[in-house]
């Protein structure tokens, strides 16, 4: 390869020649059937995938970043991925003033999807126009809500939530729980847990179902990540996983995996500031990663078919690793 060189980060909706050579690239390696259009359409986007599942332990998440570009041997050494005009801490909905629904208005403009005042006011107009992008934007929920899957889909959620962004926690209205269709789901004490694993305390338990709260999850999700929590490292937020087969390393209870590149600039973690060390320094700090991660991949890195891309970004096809 190397004929072509391609600035990153490229994601759906990027043109121009760097894109042309991802493309020429990828036909060049049978990846790709598709046009060279220069336009990363979802024919790319699918063929980056797949060249990423083959390509381990490069993340799976469609986008042509530094470290797929670089496996390519394209890179031309150029980020060109252009930093977000502005920051949303979410949700924002109707009735809502703040800099969040400012921002939201933005952006909407700048996609030629509201006409009108940008003045941090989140009334009928801005409701409509985020609707609007919603129904343009599946599967995100058409409720004319800026919920946190609306934001990361817009580029422009911030990970960092400053108020309980709903009433799903309702101090503690997750538990008890019930049994959920996940293998070696069970109760203790209406605590969801994994097997024989270790369970959560209700105090941690809490502390999971108040994080994923906040970043909009639901009660059912709240209790599956509990259970998470159990199996993958028995509620334990220091934990470390090493695999000596992939030298891997995976982190604090949720088993965030540094190998897939997460933690790094440019991955879902390390955008918002969070490391391999400060995510096992508390309950509080894993948990909130972890639905950060949440919001952009949905179950995904927790189950089947282990994949970290976003779930609005397109059906991903064949199993693949975060």
């Amino acid at each position: 390869m190397g004929h072509c060189l391609a600035d990153a980060e490229l994601v759906v909706g990027s043109t121009g020649g760097s894109v042309i050579c991802v493309q020429w690239t990828l036909l060049w390696i049978g990846q790709y059937k598709g046009l060279v259009s220069g336009t990363y359409d979802q024919a790319t986007f699918q063929a980056v995938v797949a060249f990423q599942q083959a390509h381990p332990p490069l993340t799976v998440n469609g986008n042509s970043g530094v470290q797929t570009l670089t496996e390519m041997g394209i890179y031309s050494g150029v980020d060109k991925a252009p930093p977000p005009t502005c920051l949303a801490d979410a949700p924002v909905s109707p009735g809502d003033r703040s800099p969040s629904a400012e921002c939201v208005q933005r952006v909407l403009q700048s996609k030629f999807l509201f006409g009108g005042a940008i003045d941090g006011a989140y009334g009928k107009d801005t409701a409509a126009a985020v609707k609007n992008y919603q129904l343009k934007t599946p599967p995100l929920v058409a409720n004319g809500i800026a919920d946190t899957q609306t934001l990361a889909a817009l580029g422009i959620w911030s990970g960092f939530v400053t108020a309980q962004g709903s009433d799903t926690f309702n101090g503690g209205a997750w538990w008890p729980a019930g049994i959920q269709a996940e293998p070696n789901f069970r109760l203790a004490n209406g605590i969801p847990v994994f097997g024989n694993h270790r369970f959560c305390t209700r105090e941690n338990a809490d502390t999971i179902a108040r994080e994923f709260a906040k970043d909009g999850a639901d009660i059912a999700t709240q209790q599956f990540f509990i259970y998470i929590a159990s199996r993958e490292g028995g509620c334990d937020f220091t934990a470390v996983n090493q695999n000596a087969a992939t030298r891997d390393d995976s982190h604090c209870s949720f088993q965030l995996n540094a190998l897939s590149g997460m933690f790094e600039p440019n991955g879902q973690l390390g955008r918002r500031g969070w490391t391999t060390d400060n995510v096992k320094q508390s309950m509080a700090n894993c948990a909130d990663a972890a639905s950060d991660l949440w919001v952009f991949c949905a179950r995904g890195p927790w189950t089947k078919p282990y994949t970290c891309a976003p779930p609005w970004a397109g059906d991903l096809g064949p199993e693949g690793d975060v």
